[in-house]
């Protein structure tokens, strides 16, 4: 983890009287493991199925996996952890050019710090450090649709933002969250033309790697991805080996697609608090139809769901037809391991949103931002096309 340094005591640290108690933003320390995965558990994500995040055994074990350097905070109130958020750097591709992107993620307060004007005092000094340190100007921001808090105090107007020196919030990509039911059996469909799907052994990784790096570098902020990247991931992310990747092949053996199916719960796992409005429809039909196929209904509150990520998925050719034959190999390998359902990022207006179509599915929708500081200017290679995002890394 990157330390933070050369921050003065006035930026990061210093105790800020804040209504009847005192606020303190701080780096993250080891020691503050605990307290920010009890954090995660107990702030929920409410809308009409509630959720926590639930981080255990180490809650930095997701940063490691997927950037070398990340800088973490915490909101500090009368000596509890209060709240948290991170922000990660990496490569990616934007234009011809390949630059330092980050993300901002895993901000939660809970109710004592809601409302204390922090965004205001801290964001802006935060996210300036951190660019100068990471040299980084632009970053990525995921926020749900729904979460009507987060959008209020995060996506400010442009003049607020100036005034406060807060960073400006700018759309780049409407995409659902997308689950696809393993309720249903899928019968195999017809080959997608001259294309077949098999598990991946270690022998295609070269292939993989360059085929994934290919789709990257025809897309915003996409991940350059070498051998040696895939290497890392297949030795560093538990449970993620190369027969988990699925490959669509031409008659000759050339690659044309891929996909990876990826059980975060190592590091990662989604708990129910509640099924609300239209998800508790949704539960009821969902559990009569798992008592009648002999299936595992869905989690009651308090338990965890059971599902894999459709992670490093690569169809250059755009074809909607090759991601399906994918989809349906994967789909019928997951329903036999008994899990819930696969969350894929379905784009608005993506070409390959086609194969998703024949899924019994639920969409949460979300909207991915540029995070930038009032002064950066945005280049114009930012904007247009699938934005190279790995949900599930978020």
């Amino acid at each position: 983890m990157t330390a933070l340094r050369d921050a003065s005591p006035r930026e990061l640290g210093t105790p800020v009287a804040i209504g009847t108690g005192a606020a303190i933003v701080r780096p993250a320390a080891a020691a503050d493991d605990a307290a920010r995965r009890a954090l995660f558990a107990r702030v929920a994500m409410e809308g009409d199925l509630g959720l926590t995040v639930c981080r255990d055994p180490d809650f930095d074990a997701l940063y490691r996996m997927q950037a070398c350097d990340w800088e973490s905070w915490v909101v500090e109130l009368d000596g509890r952890v209060e709240g948290t958020g991170t922000v990660l750097v990496r490569d990616g591709y934007l234009g011809d050019a390949r630059r330092r992107i980050g993300y901002l993620g895993d901000l939660r307060f809970s109710p004592r710090a809601e409302g204390r004007m922090l965004l205001d005092r801290w964001y802006g000094p935060i996210l300036r450090g951190a660019a100068e340190r990471l040299g980084c100007e632009l970053f990525l921001t995921a926020i749900i649709a729904s979460n009507a808090r987060a959008l209020r105090a995060l996506t400010v107007s442009t003049a607020r933002a100036a005034r406060a020196g807060r960073p400006r919030y700018t759309p780049l990509m409407d995409f659902d969250i997308r689950s696809l039911h393993l309720l249903p059996p899928r019968w195999r469909a017809r080959s997608a033309g001259s294309v077949r799907v098999r598990r991946a052994t270690d022998a295609d990784v070269p292939a993989l790697a360059h085929l994934l790096d290919a789709d990257a570098r025809a897309r915003p902020f996409g991940e350059p991805m070498d051998e040696r990247e895939l290497r890392r991931r297949l030795a560093e992310w538990p449970g993620l080996a190369a027969q988990w990747f699925y490959v669509a092949c031409q008659r000759d053996g050339a690659l044309v697609g891929c996909l990876a199916l990826w059980d975060a719960a190592p590091v990662k796992r989604l708990v129910v608090t509640a099924y609300r409005g239209r998800m508790r429809r949704v539960r009821t039909a969902y559990d009569v139809g798992a008592r009648l196929l002999g299936r595992a209904p869905l989690p009651a509150p308090g338990d965890a769901f059971r599902y894999q990520y459709v992670t490093h998925q690569a169809v250059p050719s755009g074809d909607p037809t090759v991601l399906r034959a994918l989809l349906d190999a994967a789909y019928r390998d997951a329903r036999r391991a008994g899990y819930h359902f696969l969350s894929v990022c379905a784009p608005a207006a993506d070409p390959l949103a086609p194969a998703l179509r024949r899924f019994a599915a639920t969409s949460l929708p979300a909207r991915l931002y540029l995070v930038t500081l009032p002064e950066t200017e945005i280049p114009a290679a930012c904007f247009g096309g699938r934005a190279g995002f790995e949900m599930a890394l978020v």
